[in-house]
């Protein structure tokens, strides 16, 4: 085997299959232009070589480390002037990876780790941008004065060990070469927890100091500690903006006008409350308002029994952060209804696209998908756009074909990790990722990742149930419920709420409790958007029972949902590309009391 150190470039179009679903002809034009135009004409300038063409992207190699990343500057730049030229639906983006790596060459081109490593950072930059690896920022150092972004070490597919990566964009070239380099400096003497996210339109919050009702003085001391505790619950919402403890505690004490504080503080939404004390009872009062206008949005009263005190704050602001959540997102998505994605920002972009997702049907999951893809678009840096559309992925693949799953599945991979990259701190991203990879065949690994979706948002209620659901999936179905019940706990009014239910009664069959999961999957079938999946679930309880004077409704039930379902396509609803999500004794178990109720082969 001959081997060399290379630098490699690794470039692909990003979105080339939707353009070519709606204009075969002009897409694949348009790609011949760019590659003959623009793609070729840098490579070749800069003393590369093609290695080979994979579909509509390419595999490069040069000499020059400095080189190979002034080829794709002047690549990405040009692209950018080409797009400036056409409709925005016509722009075509590409991404860049590039490593510096010892490879191995044969009559068939370069093969090895370091082509491998390549296409990773490939997959997870931006559309638009470059995503480059340690390697090739140490050695291009101060011979390119480039404005990068450090994504910190990223875990990549098929990647023994984490890479450590750097990302360029449009956006961040744009910057004035002075404060470039001060900003790039202070970038990265920063570790990547630490670097801010950027302000995309996100709900800004104040939480007013708690008032002591008590008669009791030191209660002044545990209404203060509940208001810190909560503020800081809030803030670990990544998609809220919050204001901090000192700006909020300038109001203790005096008389409020909701009003007049939060157009001090710059806030659209105001929480305040109360906290009374009677013997070893405590009751904490809460309440949402709008702010312009002091209109009461929601409010929770919390009645507790005085334990430890450090608990019962933890429990309570996770509770009503748990809530508040869902409900500013819903708030949020209502007032976007009309408005086309064209007159949007990204961000605006992005919450219509969880308006339609969290409406649970194939069709406006579609919807979604295309609009997190637009938002990706836009903002090619907006780590929660990539998040929620692996989550669309996941979503479709229970929805929609079976034989589409498998694709789903990596699809929903890759966009989670680029999600993580770009932002290693953003919940939605661990709990795609982990969800992505329960579902094929990996749940040990995917049990890891949703562990770091609720370390970062203990209060992440979609978190603590697809944490038990994949515990279901490793046959730890009573930790598993603990779980649900807590995804519960957190958000009562959830979108999710039919599959917690579900969930719950597929955990309680699991563990031969039949009596809790009958009532659990007649309660999922009593929520919006309920799908096939609790009629199932309840047949074959009532199987197992035995229940011959119950079952027929619960199979005439489920056939209303799939007239067409057999125990063969009951079957094949447990499986992703072939691996199963449960154990193959449970699903035949399962298919058996589906028999008993009833279901035909």
């Amino acid at each position: 085997m001959k081997r060399r150190l290379a630098a490699i470039l690794d470039a692909d179009f990003s979105g080339y299959s939707r353009m070519m679903r709606h204009d075969e002809a002009g897409t694949f034009a348009a790609l011949k232009a760019h590659q003959t135009e623009v793609i070729l004409p840098a490579i070749a300038g800069h003393g590369g070589r093609v290695v080979r063409y994979i579909g509509d992207g390419l595999l490069a190699e040069f000499s020059s480390v400095v080189e190979a990343v002034a080829s794709a500057l002047e690549i990405q730049q040009a692209m950018l002037r080409r797009n400036e030229t056409v409709a925005p639906d016509r722009h075509m983006h590409l991404r860049i990876g590039i490593h510096l790596g010892d490879v191995i060459i044969d009559d068939d081109g370069i093969h090895g780790d370091g082509v491998i490593v390549a296409t990773r950072l490939q997959e997870i930059a931006p559309p638009g941008g470059i995503c480059l690896s340690q390697q090739v920022h140490d050695h291009i150092g101060a011979k390119l004065d480039l404005p990068l972004t450090d994504l910190g070490r990223c875990t990549l597919a098929d990647i023994r060990h984490a890479v450590r990566a750097w990302r360029w964009t449009p956006d961040e070239a744009s910057e004035t070469p002075t404060t470039a380099g001060a900003d790039r400096q202070a970038r990265s003497d920063r570790p990547p927890s630490a670097r801010t996210l950027p302000d995309r339109k996100r709900p800004s919050i104040a939480v007013l100091p708690f008032i002591n009702l008590s008669s009791v003085d030191e209660q002044e001391h545990f209404a203060d500690g509940f208001t810190e505790e909560l503020i800081h619950t809030l803030a670990r919402c990544r998609w809220l903006q919050v204001v901090a403890r000192n700006s909020s505690f300038a109001y203790k004490g005096k008389p409020v006008d909701v009003r007049k504080a939060a157009e001090d503080l710059g806030v659209k939404y105001v929480i305040e409350g109360s906290v009374r004390r009677s013997g070893d009872r405590i009751r904490i009062t809460a309440q949402l308002l709008r702010a312009e206008s002091a209109t009461l949005l929601w409010a929770e009263r919390y009645d507790r029994t005085l334990d430890d005190l450090f608990v019962l704050q933890d429990e309570i602001a996770g509770e009503i952060t748990g809530t508040v959540g869902p409900e500013l997102g819903m708030i949020e998505f209502a007032a976007l209804r009309g408005q086309t994605a064209a007159d949007m920002d990204a961000w605006d972009i992005y919450l219509k696209g969880l308006w339609h997702l969290y409406k649970f049907n194939l069709d406006d999951l579609r919807i979604a998908k295309d609009l997190f893809e637009r938002a990706t678009s836009v903002d090619p840096a907006f780590a929660q756009a990539y998040a929620r559309l692996a989550y669309v992925h996941i979503q479709l693949g229970w929805y929609g074909a079976l034989e589409e799953r498998g694709a789903r599945i990596a699809d929903a991979i890759r966009l989670a990790e680029r999600a993580i990259a770009l932002d290693s701190r953003e919940p939605a991203a661990h709990l795609a990722l982990g969800r992505a990879l329960a579902l094929r065949g990996q749940p040990e690994r995917g049990i890891r990742y949703l562990g770091n979706a609720l370390e970062l948002d203990a209060s992440f209620a979609q978190g603590h149930f697809a944490l038990g659901q994949a515990l279901c999936y490793v046959e730890r179905p009573e930790e598993g419920i603990a779980e649900i019940n807590e995804a519960f706990r957190l958000s009562p009014r959830d979108p999710h709420l039919w599959t917690f239910y579900n969930m719950l009664a597929i955990a309680h069959y699991q563990s031969g409790r039949l009596t809790e999961a009958e009532a659990a999957a007649r309660a999922s079938l009593r929520q919006e958007n309920t799908t096939f999946w609790p009629a199932m679930v309840l047949t074959a309880v009532l199987g197992a029972q035995g229940n011959a004077g119950a079952a027929p409704a619960a199979l005439t039930e489920l056939l209303k949902f799939r007239p067409e379902m057999t125990l063969e396509k009951a079957r094949a609803e447990f499986y992703f590309g072939g691996i199963p999500a449960m154990p193959e004794h449970f699903i035949d178990r399962f298919a058996t009391d589906l028999e008993r109720a009833g279901l035909p082969g």
